[in-house]
């Protein structure tokens, strides 16, 4: 049984940030095919159709595209047993995404086709912009057919349902009559917002893989617009962005001044904007910026002393710094502070401070032409040589081969 072959095949399709299942032999999980929509729209088994039109279609060496009549669009994948676990059934389900957005009269058309009741607009809308739309759909589906067909060593023959020659769908994929108060806009605005919370809480921990996904995940919800105004629309959501992460970044236990410059820096960079492209930019760049913020300065955890230690350090470290003056400044013994921080921080006071202040070497070097000197009076080395020894115990190299090497690239 070869499940990481199944695991990296559903790993590729997170690029895409869509939807997929494999169904259990009891086909108890079938309600997640279309995320639940059915379920929620309608009593009784509303997925007893939809499984005997798999059974009939969906067979081995078999990958059918299928565009139901709500005009999501999935693709069902026979898997061989082989690559399954005992509880899993062949059916692999990719989807539902759309091939472009909606139009508000396209669902219109689509709710009275299937005699969905106007007053349910609000919350159809809200289920369709919560479904990811890929613009680049012949890539998908490309990948999709050669990653399979390489993985699990089947030439897979691909067909299309409705296909060229059928105008609509012929069978109804539910049973049973419409729910009296479906719950659709609910269930959607509670996915988009657990996939918020779930990319704060990825951003509040430095981890900016997960955050990234998770922000392209979040990217798939077309949340209705506030204003007409296209960019002005984006500028509004960036902005929300930029404060939602300076909390999770806050939250991360990164001192309120690093937060507080950074998220100004955004906030011009925001306001100047001019495209969409610009602000996509920007978007990618916040939760990138945010995460780093977080690795490079986080403090949760410390007590209230190595907090202030860590602060007074971070601002102050071109002063002259060293244990004698932070117990002098807290009245504790100098044992007791270095055990402390050693305990907490994982360094020695010393080497701490080192730290902070060959980083902001490095920063000075890379941003700048100043005199080797210069940097080292200016991250508080008085003495060069001392500099150059502690700046190549930590990076390796001394600060003038490592500025060669950034003017050489």
């Amino acid at each position: 049984m070869e499940i990481s072959k199944l695991n990296l095949f559903r790993q590729a399709l997170t690029a895409y940030n869509v939807n997929n299942i494999i169904l259990y032999k009891d086909y108890s999980n079938i309600n997640k095919t279309d995320l639940g929509f059915r379920l929620r729209l309608y009593e009784g088994n509303a997925y007893q159709q939809m499984l005997l039109f798999m059974i009939q279609r969906v067979t081995p060496l078999s990958m059918l595209r299928f565009t139901d009549e709500f005009e999501m669009t999935y693709f069902y994948l026979h898997i061989p047993e082989t690559y399954l676990n005992e509880y899993e059934s062949s059916f692999f389900i990719i989807g539902p995404f759309f091939e472009k957005s909606p139009q508000l009269s396209d669902i219109h058309r689509i709710m009275e086709k299937n005699k969905i009741p106007s007053s349910l607009f609000d919350d159809i809308l809200a289920v369709y912009s919560s479904i990811p739309v890929i613009p680049t759909f012949n890539h998908l589906e490309s990948l999709v057919l050669n990653l399979a067909s390489g993985l699990f060593e089947t030439s897979y023959n691909v067909t299309y349902y409705p296909d060229h020659n059928t105008t609509s769908i012929e069978h109804s994929p539910f049973l049973g009559k419409m729910r009296k108060n479906p719950e659709l806009a609910v269930a959607s605005i509670e996915e988009r917002y657990r996939v918020e919370s779930q990319m704060l809480d990825a951003i509040s921990k430095g981890d900016y893989k997960h955050a990234k996904e998770l922000h392209q995940k979040f990217g798939n919800f077309h949340i209705q617009p506030r204003t007409e105004n296209l960019l002005r629309n984006t500028q509004n959501f960036q902005i929300i962005l930029n404060t939602l992460c300076r909390k999770a970044a806050e939250i991360g236990g990164v001192h309120p001044l690093y937060v507080d410059d950074l998220s100004t820096k955004f906030a011009v960079l925001i306001n100047e904007a001019r495209s969409q492209r610009e602000l996509t930019v920007i978007s990618n760049d916040i939760i990138h910026k945010y995460c780093l913020l977080v690795q490079n300065h986080a403090m949760k955890g410390y007590s209230p002393v190595i907090k202030d230690i860590i602060s007074y350090i971070d601002f102050h470290y071109a002063e002259d710094l060293n244990l004698s003056f932070f117990a002098n400044h807290f009245n504790l013994t100098k044992t007791y502070l270095s055990g402390l921080f050693k305990k907490e921080v994982k360094s020695t006071l010393t080497d701490y401070i080192h730290q902070i202040r060959i980083r902001h070497a490095i920063i000075l070097i890379n941003s700048s032409s100043l005199s080797i000197g210069t940097i080292a009076s200016a991250c508080g080395y008085q003495d060069i040589n001392y500099f150059i020894r502690v700046f190549k115990k930590i990076n390796g190299v001394s600060p003038k081969q490592y500025q060669k090497m950034i003017l050489r690239s």
